[in-house]
């Protein structure tokens, strides 16, 4: 559900790069980032993360959440 979501920001956002990962076939990654929940989104800048989105967010939602990171 998340998928579709996350693909028309990527369009939309070019300040902004999107990742997936398949988490069955790299089970020791979530791991690491302590993810219990699918999906779950990481938030990183300069390297860091600051920022887990748990749970299906709406376009909208994401869109204002990612827009705090994104210097203008």
């Amino acid at each position: 559900m998340q998928s579709p979501v996350v693909e028309q920001l990527a369009g939309e956002m070019d300040n902004v790069t999107f990742n997936k990962m398949d988490v069955d076939a790299n089970p020791n990654t979530p791991q690491s980032f302590g993810i219990m929940s699918i999906p779950t989104l990481l938030v990183k800048k300069d390297g860091k993360v600051v920022d887990s989105i748990v749970g299906y967010h709406s376009k909208d939602q994401l869109k204002k959440i990612l827009d705090q990171y994104v210097e203008a």
